[in-house]
């Protein structure tokens, strides 16, 4: 199929008549099509969708995972690979939380380019509350009263005014220590009992929903009751608005979830991460019983071994393997051990042959038995492929080395790390007897202050600029031999260096023709350094990526057992999971940092600018910290105009960057201390400020902040931890938005870090 067509036509009529949701969009993310099973998803009719684009349109849904279907949907669009989705979460229009699953299918014009998009979706929530009956039980008042009396259920009617003044308040109100005259007397208005923390969102929310013409709203927020303690609700409320409709009044019901919040999302969190893990793991996964026999698997599996599922679940391990040496690392499961094998794999259908890992790991029940295992396979063709490339790469490279006609050395702090055969020839000296050695012992006396004055005035100056000198090396034999030296700058070891071609001159002119042609086999042999160089950036870029794959198995199963979900633990095992979790989210967070700075070094990061509030940002972010903060026992203030216009921004970055600021405070503030975020409008900016009561920054080091692993000393380091790239990775952000970030900071008094965006 090329492109998007016959949308309205006799194909459309067959995708209109199906329950599962279909929708089309055009290159430019236009949405031409919107069957009947999207409109019962959605509550909406296609008239009121078609021709909006995609991803505006969903902004303005209440899809809780948007930056992932984002994400999802520009990797389709530049892979050009169907890909499956499950489990994104959006919030339907009456209120209910769903699930949505399906696929996303690039369409190819006849040029095999990019031509659109076509998306299904299906509902696999099934709804827990008949919201009908609730509703229709609230319109009749003697039953109103009587399930409100005897549920958690508490009725609200509000007013839409300043604090919200409470009309009506059904008596159950009493389990959170109020009585219904606290609020009919004007005592206590609805804002009195919402948690400070809570209230801006809350107000931000209930203003946002009013100005979009909404009939019903729903969020969840904290309340305090009357001795002070904290209870988690959530609120569904009917908007009244008046002939002009202006919001006049809130009417609805106040369900106390803070026990079902905290288990309810603790199992949707474990359940999440493993899904997540096993699903879309690029390593393929499956376990196994104690007699070997394969129980699930995941789909990367079945494409590294080229087999349909049926076959793979119900393999057996225990007598069907062939290989010995991976029989033997799975037969090491059986003894409570982990086991690994490296081999290669040959598929049964085809005869591919494919490079792999396998690991294997047990599953060991409280009393010591094997209840089975897990099993780990990865295609490490790439890696291999690459491995191999830069292998015969090296091996090249010194045999060039080695036959030159020329002396080669390389230089390093004036001193001899490699010398070649050729260089033993010139001046006598063996290669033993040579490296360690300051090049100055190897010039006759007369120019060795010439060429260390040069070489001193280079490195001031320019380090890569090449040099050439024509000297007298003096052999081992006291003999002086005239010489052309031409020194180029390389990285040896990770550390800046000089590569010198050294050549006796002394029959320059009869090796006139030999040196033309020893100089294009140089140069070849400086592209081959160069493309060595690139694969070494490609090598840490995918050692990165390679990192995060166990990092993140390594989390995920943590994570389970820390819960109990595989089982219980006891104190002292969860104390050590503990610090595994948070050493393994420390690592988890350098990894990702690794990654984002090779892909800004490549330039492939991709930005969706989009209208984004600033206060909704800020409010994610600090709720994202807020455990650190309450651990540090700082206090955090913000100052933020309800009022304030959007800004063109990607919501995800922006919510990095500002994460990034609001860790690097709570990090240097002692306990105690206080953190204000600010925000304020400037002629056509916003103008965002960070300011906490930490240690402080030295004024002529704040220059060097914003660069790549800067870090203000070794024991700052040590005790505050940090890898010096948040701040790096900030200003990439910001400068990807045409705004300007900047620091100011007193020793001992603290730092206020500016970060203004254009509106």
């Amino acid at each position: 199929m090329s492109g998007i067509t016959d949308v309205n036509g006799f194909y459309g009529n067959i995708l209109d008549s199906i329950w599962t949701g279909v929708w089309a969009v055009d290159k430019d993310e236009n949405i031409l099509f919107f069957n009947k099973g999207m409109e019962h998803i959605f509550g909406t009719s296609k008239e009121n969708v078609i021709g909006n684009n995609l991803l505006l349109y969903i902004k303005d849904q209440s899809m809780r995972d948007q930056g992932h279907f984002r994400e999802l949907f520009c990797r389709v669009k530049k892979t050009l690979e169907p890909t499956p989705y499950d489990s994104l979460s959006m919030i339907a229009k009456d209120g209910t939380l769903t699930y949505q699953s399906g696929v996303l299918i690039p369409l190819l014009d006849e040029k095999g380019n990019y031509g659109g998009m076509v998306g299904t979706v299906e509902d696999i929530t099934e709804r827990k509350l008949n919201e009908k009956q609730v509703l229709d039980s609230l319109k009749r008042e003697k039953e109103l009263e009587t399930i409100y009396k005897s549920s958690p259920v508490v009725a609200f009617l509000r007013l839409a005014e300043e604090g919200w003044p409470v009309e009506y308040v059904s008596d159950n109100v009493g389990q959170f220590g109020y009585d219904p005259e606290d609020f009919s007397s004007g005592k206590i208005n609805y804002s009195d009992i919402i948690f400070p923390d809570d209230l801006d969102r809350f107000r931000s929310n209930i203003y946002r929903e009013g100005v979009e013409g909404s009939t019903y709203f729903s969020q969840e927020y904290r309340i305090l009751t009357k001795k002070g303690d904290l209870r988690w609700v959530n609120e569904r409320s009917l908007i009244g608005r008046d002939e002009n409709s202006v919001p006049t009044f809130y009417q609805g019901i106040v369900i106390d979830i803070t026990e079902q919040k905290e288990s309810h999302e603790a199992l949707l969190e474990a359940e999440k991460k493993y899904r997540l893990i096993f699903e879309n793991s690029p390593l393929g996964i499956f376990d196994f019983d104690k007699q070997g026999d394969v129980r699930h698997c995941n789909s990367t599996l079945i494409k590294i071994l080229g087999l349909p599922k049926k076959e793979i679940i119900g393999f057996k391990l225990m007598t069907s393997l062939r290989d010995e040496k991976m029989k033997a690392a799975f037969e090491s499961v059986l003894s409570k051990k982990s086991g690994f094998y490296e081999g290669e794999y040959k598929s049964t259908t085809g005869g591919k042959v494919t490079p792999i890992r396998a690991y294997y790991s047990p599953n060991i029940s409280e009393d010591g038995s094997v209840l089975g295992g897990v099993g780990i396979i990865e295609d490490i063709t790439e890696r291999k492929m690459a491995y191999d490339a830069l292998k015969a790469s090296e091996e090249k490279y010194s045999s060039l080395v080695e036959s030159s006609n020329d002396g080669i050395v390389i230089i390093q702090d004036y001193v001899l790390k490699f010398v070649n055969s050729k260089f033993e020839d010139l001046t006598g000296y063996s290669k033993e007897g040579s490296i360690g050695k300051p090049l100055s012992e190897f010039i006759s006396p007369e120019y060795r202050s010439i060429v260390l004055e040069r070489y001193e005035k280079r490195l001031k100056q320019d380090p890569t600029l090449p040099q050439k000198y024509e000297i007298c090396f003096l052999s081992s034999q006291k003999k002086k031999v005239p010489v052309e030296l031409n020194a180029s700058y390389i990285v040896h070891d990770g550390r800046p260096a000089d590569m010198a071609i050294i050549r006796d001159i002394t029959e320059r002119k009869r090796a006139e023709k030999a040196l033309k042609q020893y100089a294009s086999e140089l140069s070849r042999a400086n592209d081959e350094l160069k493309s060595l160089d690139r694969m070494k950036d490609e090598f840490l870029s995918n050692v990165s990526h390679e990192l995060k794959t166990p990092i993140v198995s390594i989390k995920g199963y943590t994570d389970l057992i820390y819960d109990e979900t595989l089982g219980n633990v006891n104190d002292k095992q969860k104390d050590a999971l503990e610090v595994v979790l948070r050493n393994t989210q420390d690592l988890i967070r350098l990894v990702n940092s690794l990654i984002y700075i090779s892909m800004i070094q490549s330039k492939t990061i991709e930005y969706i600018f989009e209208d984004v509030r600033i206060s909704d940002i800020i409010d994610i972010v600090v709720d994202e910290m807020v455990f650190q903060i309450k651990k540090r026992s700082l206090v955090l203030h913000k100052n933020i105009p309800v009022d304030l216009p959007m800004v063109k921004a990607d919501r995800e970055k922006l919510t990095k960057m500002l994460t990034n600021l609001l860790d690097n405070a709570i990090k240097f503030t002692d306990p105690g201390g206080q953190i204000m975020f600010e925000v304020q409008e400037e002629e056509n900016f916003i103008h965002i400020k960070i300011n906490d009561t930490g240690i402080g920054i030295p004024k002529e080091l704040i220059p060097n902040l914003f660069q790549r692993f800067y870090q203000i000393d070794a024991s700052t380091k040590r005790k505050y931890g940090g890898n010096g790239l948040g701040l790096y990775i900030s200003k990439s952000i910001v400068d990807a938005h045409n705004g300007q970030i900047w620091i100011e900071s007193e020793m001992g008094v603290g730092t206020t870090v500016h970060v203004r965006l254009p509106i």
